[in-house]
């Protein structure tokens, strides 16, 4: 490896004396002390570090520590160097990483004198705190066939020193899952867990973030914490008040990932009130920017699947007032304390709140009602999604994100401060991540009942999700299609040939048959759609999100149904039959797959077709008498829509039907249905009864 040479004479001063021994070959016998005085320069001075490295020094340290003729006192003196070059700057520790300094202090780890492994250790932990570059040496294969976990995890019983730097290097170095996997794998929770009960704050606070770095969405280390003797009582217990809040914080943060995993239950009084509560108080104006960034967005995280810690953590000491103040903190820059660099801390206050109050927004309408009227929240969302940091743009789309989860805030507020004007442009950005949320926003604005719904045809919003449908990122492609099903939804005729231009039936044909389950679902959602009748606004309330009709009177213009079928045409249709008979698809995709073929059965001229595809007859008939799931509830969830599906068929206001009775029951239609009459729930059999009227 070449690096660019420094031009000493020009830039650089002469060596001290210190140096210039150390880098004489002549003068061997000077080493120790020459060592000894460069370690108290070096100390304290960026600038004393940066010349050192400069003049070459660290190559020479290198070769010295890997050298088993040289006196250890010597070596350990080497290490310590190292250690305080790894403090300097950013510069200097770039150049470490680049000379292999992590593999090479790795393999002087299996010396047995005490002193030297620790000044190792802590220029390894130096280093790590501020270059993870080299994180994947700690997993390489070693001399002995294994990595160098296992050895690491060995010495933590040789000292409280050890244990300082081995639980930092840990931490750093559990950032993957793999990572994760193989700490778990090596049985480091056993090491690890006495470690929360040291007297020493310095080992205790490495080892509950490595311990959380192991639990954070995965729920193989989070079953294994769990079985580790009194090791949750323990994280628990550094939760108190007479703790120092960082290691507050840290353990609530490892309880969090334990409830996420599903290890400990929202109802247990150790999330829906010590953990809530100790993340609220993390968040009061009394504690550190840090500590209320991180106890917001931690907050955010442990309450946003479940509704129930939503409503408790709303109503905790005040907590929506609190992050109300984080809105309008001014713009300030700081160094952080984790990796020393300038943070504007205005920006990570607005994005740690709108995430918090994302997550207390998703689901509470009386919540989301609040957040609205009381905290002005579109005016935060929408002076944040112009902001130049990334991060606080993500999170002012999450909050947004939730906000249009409400019919009520989406006709009202939403439409009046026209939050779908920045979400169109952002649909063309080039950042991924800002697209795939807006997107998501969408989905709701897009609906049939939005106001915004029109602005954004209008603004060619279909066409840009048409396109997005054939990216090759399946998250964009989920999100995109998402969208168009979302517009699809009780949609104008007009509207459908317009998606069915945009969007293309060859396209719409592979998203039927994609190899991600979302996207495929989602594209039957759209078939679905389109095969549905025409509804006069006035005749309708706003649409639930049942797949199958209700019982009773159907009404609208179903001979669009016809014309949706010939424009798709019979690939799409034989796609259709293809995805009910494939058992290997999750009963959800075959739900959505059931639920278009019902509609399709609800067009005038489509019924004569159905008809002629006896093979396919037969399948619709086989879901009401068995299934390939064994869950009650899959089965239940497929026998509706194929009730629906001959309901359709014979349905006596059409022509036909009477002719169409008699070849159905002569297929035992009729009998099968007698059959599940008193068979399944109080809703089934109102539809089965409803359907067996016509056959009588």
């Amino acid at each position: 490896m070449k690096f660019k040479e420094v031009d000493t004479e020009t830039k650089l001063g002469p060596p001290h004396p210190s140096l210039a021994a150390l880098l004489d070959d002549t003068q061997s016998a000077d080493w120790l002390a020459a060592i000894v005085t460069l370690k108290n320069e070096v100390i304290g001075s960026n600038r004393e570090k940066s010349q050192a490295v400069a003049h070459g020094l660290l190559l020479r340290l290198l070769q010295w520590l890997q050298d088993d003729t040289l006196e250890v006192e010597f070596r350990t003196e080497v290490a310590i160097v190292l250690a305080s070059l790894a403090k300097g700057g950013q510069g200097t520790i770039n150049t470490m990483v680049q000379l292999k300094t992590v593999p090479t202090l790795l393999k002087c780890l299996n010396n047995l004198n005490l002193r030297y492994t620790e000044a190792v250790l802590r220029c390894l932990r130096s280093i790590f705190l501020s270059n993870m570059e080299a994180v994947e040496s700690l997993y390489e294969e070693n001399e002995l066939g294994s990595s160098y976990i296992p050895h690491l995890l060995g010495l933590l019983s040789c000292s409280q020193a050890c244990q300082e730097c081995i639980t930092t290097i840990l931490e750093k170095g559990c950032t993957t899952r793999d990572q994760q996997v193989y700490l778990l794998q090596s049985n480091a929770l056993s090491f690890l867990a006495p470690l929360l009960s040291s007297d020493c704050y310095r080992v205790q606070m490495p080892t509950l973030h490595c311990l959380a770095n192991m639990c954070y969405k995965n729920n193989a280390v989070c079953s294994t914490v769990a079985q580790e003797p009194y090791l949750i009582d323990v994280v628990v217990k550094l939760t108190g008040r007479d703790r120092p809040s960082e290691m507050q914080l840290a353990a609530a943060k490892v309880l969090t990932y334990l409830h996420r995993a599903g290890t400990i239950q929202s109802t247990d009084p150790i999330i829906n009130r010590k953990t809530i509560g100790t993340l609220v108080r993390m968040c009061k104006r009394n504690r550190p920017l840090e500590e209320n960034v991180k106890g917001a967005e931690t907050l955010a995280f442990l309450i946003e699947v479940d509704p129930n810690l939503q409503v408790q953590a709303s109503i905790t000491d005040h907590l929506m007032t609190t992050l109300q103040h984080y809105l309008h903190y001014t713009d300030v820059k700081k160094v952080s304390s984790c990796d020393k660099k300038e943070v504007d801390w205005g920006s990570e206050m607005k994005r740690a709140a709108l995430l918090a109050f994302a997550s207390l927004s998703a689901n509470d309408e009386e919540i989301r009602d609040k957040v609205i009227r009381e905290v002005g929240m579109v005016d935060h969302i929408l002076s944040s999604m112009n902001s130049c940091q990334k991060g606080e743009v993500e999170a002012s789309l999450r909050c947004l994100q939730s906000l249009t989860r409400s019919v009520h805030q989406i006709r009202t507020i939403l439409h009046d401060s026209k939050v779908w004007t920045p979400l169109l442009q952002m649909l063309q950005t080039s950042d991924r991540d800002i697209m795939v949320l807006a997107v998501t926003c969408l989905c709701n604005l897009v609906l049939d009942f939005s106001p915004s719904k029109q602005a954004l045809i209008q603004n060619n919003a279909l066409e840009i999700l048409s396109e997005y449908c054939h990216s090759s990122d399946h998250t964009i492609r989920i999100n995109a299609i998402w969208a168009v099903m979302s517009l699809s939804y009780y949609s104008s005729e007009s509207l459908r040939e317009r998606i069915l231009t945009a969007l293309g039936v060859d396209t719409l044909l592979m998203r039927l048959e994609d190899p991600i389950g979302l996207v495929r679902q989602k594209a039957l959602g759209i078939v679905r759609n389109l095969f549905t009748a025409v509804y006069d606004p006035d005749d309708r309330d706003t649409p639930s999100a049942s797949s199958v009709p209700k019982i009773g009177k159907r009404m609208g213009d179903r001979t669009v149904i016809d014309r949706m079928v010939k424009l798709l045409g019979s690939e799409i249709i034989d796609s259709l039959f293809r995805t009910i008979e494939n058992q290997n698809l999750h009963p959800e995709i075959i739900e959505q797959a059931l639920c278009a073929i019902s509609n399709m059965a609800d067009g005038p001229s489509c019924k004569g077709h159905i008809m002629g595809r006896t093979d396919d007859l037969q399948t619709m008939i086989k879901f009401l008498t068995s299934s390939p799931y064994p869950e009650r509830e899959a089965i239940q969830c497929l026998q509706v829509p194929a009730i629906q599906f001959f309901n359709n068929l014979v349905e006596s206001s059409d022509d036909g039907a009477y002719q169409r009775m008699l070849v159905l029951k002569n297929m035992g239609v009729h009998k099968v249905l007698e059959e599940m009459r008193s068979r399944y729930s109080s809703d089934i059999e109102a539809r089965v009864l409803d359907c067996l009227k016509y056959f009588s």
